[in-house]
């Protein structure tokens, strides 16, 4: 018998999330459109994680819960997540946000009813620790501009990036290179998408990212040290996430299937965005310089 194929597939990959996931599935199972699944990526926890998700999935048939041996990082997990996801739309969901019982309908009836759009996402709360809401973000869209080098240069210069946890058309997203083993890749994966059609942004707030000390943007501050927390093998090595991102960048330029007008201006817009950020573009080198020369005096 050939299994169902969902509509929707919510990714919720995981690490030590005892605290908040219990709401955050309940979030989910509330949603008042019912065709989705439920994959819960779970990195290896080491707290209670396994067995609350053990007993929600025993509850409701739409949930699916995968369990690594080890933790292999962030990026890994998320990516991970999709590989099992089978829905024709997905989001990725983190374990301590929540969505409004209308999130997932709302997004998936913009997605159907227009073929140009492929992410949508909604304006957002930012809640606190016990779920209250300390403000209410009205979210710019970085792709609504109507071509893709525009959409490009709005992507590369949005403070937040939010769109990511937004809904997509899987078939684009299997055309992109995923997560990335770096801080802030999530914005090569957006740019990656800008280049193939246009984001829609629902003015309602059904979206609640929750903000504490707990979670990995609060503890590490530092983008090299972020870095670790999206691929851990890369302890002791040299790192240069904003060398990495701006290779990614220029690769995502190439792969674009846009005309070669549309890529000399996006070309533009990295060069440009490579002189606001030369300050840490330096910082990277002046890094792996710092730790050869280390190496070598050791030695």
């Amino acid at each position: 018998m050939k299994a169902r194929v969902p509509c929707v597939s919510i990714c919720l990959p995981v690490f030590n999330g005892e605290k908040y996931i219990r709401e955050a599935i309940g979030s989910i199972r509330a949603q008042t459109f019912e065709d989705f699944e439920l994959i819960v990526s779970d990195n290896a926890s080491t707290d209670g994680t396994q067995a609350l998700c053990r007993e929600a999935a025993m509850h409701d048939s739409r949930i699916r819960y995968f369990r690594a041996d080890t933790n292999r990082g962030l990026a890994w997990n998320w990516n991970r997540a999709f590989e099992l996801a089978t829905g024709r739309y997905l989001v990725w969901f983190s374990h301590d946000d929540l969505m409004a019982p209308d999130y997932i309908r709302q997004c998936v009836e913009v997605l159907q009813q227009d073929a140009d759009t492929l992410l949508c996402f909604t304006n957002s709360y930012y809640i606190d620790d016990e779920g209250k809401v300390i403000q209410r973000v009205d979210l710019l869209n970085p792709g609504a501009a109507e071509t893709p080098s525009e959409r490009f240069q709005h992507i590369l210069y949005d403070v937040r990036c939010d769109p990511v946890c937004g809904l997509m058309k899987t078939e684009f997203l299997k055309q992109t290179r995923l997560h990335a083993g770096y801080a802030d890749s999530d914005r090569v994966l957006l740019a990656e998408m800008g280049f193939r059609g246009q984001f829609r942004k629902i003015p309602d707030y059904l979206f609640s990212r929750r903000m504490h000390a707990l979670q990995t943007t609060t503890r590490y501050r530092d983008r090299w040290d972020r870095t670790l927390i999206f691929d851990p093998s890369k302890a002791g090595k040299a790192v240069c996430p904003w060398w990495r991102e701006w290779f990614d960048f220029a690769v995502a330029i190439a792969r674009a299937p846009i005309s070669l007008k549309e890529r000399f201006k996006s070309c533009k817009s990295l060069y440009w965005w490579s002189l606001v950020h030369r300050t840490f573009l330096v910082q990277d080198v002046r890094r792996v310089f710092k730790g050869f020369s280390s190496s070598t005096e050791r030695s």
